[in-house]
């Protein structure tokens, strides 16, 4: 694992939903139940840490730099400087028991995200996007444990991840008018490979799926083929996110459920990890 290193060693017990802040020169990412906002500079290796309240489900860093949290059911606007937080919007079927999960930000500035019930009742999730005036449209529901969800490179194809059921669906998405059209599914990942969880376009168009109890990250065509697999150090890794020069990809990763026996095999259990991305897809074999 030549290629694989560990960037910060932050021993998360659910480290969730890196992005790369191009203002900042940081990678954002939170820990969902410890409920920690971090920003993590690659060059120092300096880790700012923002306490929240709990669950923490998402960051995303808006287009004017501002930065975006789901918190429970709820998305606020936080200032860094003050630690100040403004709720801005509550998801349409917030409830009990409820919580956002995974987040993506549109280059048109419409934030999808998806509700789930954190007790995993069968059905129940829901995916939405909202609008940059702060209107709520639901999108599609029935999901289980909705999460990774991204966006083809031309962005007519949405992809929509349920971890539950191991499948990850693709929708037509026409970008000029916002319509989501077709739902099919595009891979079912079998249990033994392990729970897609967050998901990622890399440059070629492939679609990185962080496999949750698999030890690794998928790489999926876009006729539903997984063509490469990266091995990775950590039994749960989360989500992944590229820096502004797309040669590194940032993993993050959870201690949480872990039996002391696999902490002590895989110690980088929890941490945020740096792959050399550009070098291995220059090698023949998966790394």
């Amino acid at each position: 694992m030549n290629n694989i290193s560990i960037a910060f060693s932050s021993q998360a017990t659910l480290g969730e939903s890196p992005v790369w802040s191009q203002s900042r020169g940081r990678l954002l990412w939170v820990d969902t139940l410890a409920a920690s906002l971090n920003a993590f500079d690659p060059a120092t290796g300096q880790n700012i840490v923002h306490t929240m309240p709990s669950p923490l489900g998402f960051v995303t860093e808006a287009h004017e730099g501002q930065l975006l949290v789901g918190i429970g059911c709820h998305i606020e606007r936080v200032d860094e400087t003050t630690g100040k937080r403004q709720r801005i919007a509550t998801a349409p079927h917030a409830q009990k028991g409820y919580r956002l999960n995974d987040a993506y930000l549109d280059p048109t500035g419409h934030l999808w995200v998806g509700l789930m019930d954190e007790g995993l009742s069968e059905g129940s999730g829901y995916l939405y996007r909202l609008a940059p005036n702060g209107v709520w449209e639901t999108i599609d529901s029935g999901f289980t444990l909705i999460n990774g969800i991204a966006r083809s490179l031309d962005g007519g194809t949405l992809y929509v991840t349920d971890s539950r059921h191991g499948t990850i669906y693709a929708y037509e998405h026409d970008e000029l008018s916002g319509e989501v059209g077709h739902r099919h599914r595009l891979i079912d990942i079998a249990p033994d490979e392990g729970k897609p969880d967050g998901l990622l376009i890399d440059q070629e168009g492939y679609l990185l799926s962080v496999l949750f109890d698999g030890a690794g990250i998928a790489r999926i065509s876009t006729d539903g083929d997984i063509v490469r697999r990266i091995t990775l150090p950590v039994l749960r890794p989360t989500s992944c996110a590229f820096d502004s020069s797309h040669k590194y990809l940032f993993v993050t990763s959870a201690r949480l459920g872990l039996s002391p026996t696999t902490l002590a095999n895989m110690p980088a259990s929890g941490s945020v990890l740096r792959i050399d991305y550009e070098r291995i897809m220059r090698q023949g074999s998966a790394a």
